[in-house]
């Protein structure tokens, strides 16, 4: 993330990556899949003076199961993450079979938006904790985020004609010169100011057969020195290019029983 200058601090919850996704080189009728955004990040790394204060695989089932909690006041905000409807995704995306009449709706937002989109780094210790004055920083804040496969983001009839890039790749933040905001930022660094945030790391992926496999066995052997949750995702299968990615499965469990530290029935 940018060093900005002195007495610029960074304005929460506004650093992201802006971008434009083109699908040409595939099928005439390829276009996204919900929340592309998202969908486009397998994993995510956060760094600061070597350490790492996140290592997270399957960042993107993680996150569009969160963004499903949202409002659809919200929901309905978010064209630049790529929640939106069937026909503007046809229609930004240029799809042979998008539809022609009665998008005048779409076509308007067509114009606003066209191929760009945001991936936010909206990890908590930039949305949660204020202004963040790197200049006073000695070390750092880094972001390494992996792509995912096209199969993944891109939704075809034909798996072998999936592909997206993305081009013209800019940061994009707010940033505020304030004097004032930076020596309160600095001075509460210089005392030791303590940043509270949710390690997210993905355990285990476990395959079992629905219908025939009637019991899970996992063990969770998490090195920390405190657990707020186990969050359990079911999720189906697919094909290249017919994910659907705010698809998740309710396996209707009967029973749950949890050992800790070899005491059992702690649930």
């Amino acid at each position: 993330m940018p060093k900005l200058n002195q007495n610029e601090v960074l304005v929460p919850s506004s650093l992201g990556l802006r971008f434009d996704i083109d699908l040409t080189g595939g099928h005439a009728n390829n276009h996204l899949v919900q929340n592309v955004s998202r969908a486009l990040v397998s994993k995510v790394v956060v760094k600061f003076a070597g350490t790492i204060l996140q290592d997270t695989d399957g960042y993107d089932l993680f996150k569009i199961y969160e963004d499903l909690f949202l409002s659809q006041e919200q929901r309905d905000d978010m064209i630049l993450e790529g929640i939106q409807s069937e026909n503007l995704n046809k229609i930004r995306c240029n799809a042979a079979d998008k539809p022609n009449s009665r998008v005048a709706t779409e076509t308007k937002l067509n114009e606003n938006f066209g191929t760009k989109y945001v991936i936010w780094l909206d990890h908590e210790i930039l949305t949660d904790h204020g202004v963040f004055y790197p200049q006073e920083l000695y070390n750092d804040l880094v972001f390494e985020l992996t792509l995912a496969g096209a199969g993944q983001v891109v939704k075809g009839s034909d798996p072998a004609k999936v592909k997206y890039k993305l081009t013209s790749i800019q940061l994009e933040y707010e940033m505020i010169h304030s004097k004032q905001l930076a020596e309160e930022a600095n001075s509460e660094y210089s005392s030791g100011k303590e940043f509270l945030y949710d390690h997210v790391h993905l355990e285990k992926t476990i395959p079992f057969a629905k219908g025939s496999d009637s019991r899970l066995n996992i063990k969770v052997n998490a090195q920390r020195r405190s657990l707020k949750a186990i969050l359990l995702f079911f999720t189906e299968p697919y094909a290249a290019g017919a994910r659907d990615s705010e698809k998740f499965v309710f396996p209707d469990l009967k029973k749950v029983k949890v050992t800790i530290n070899g005491s059992p029935n702690m649930l």
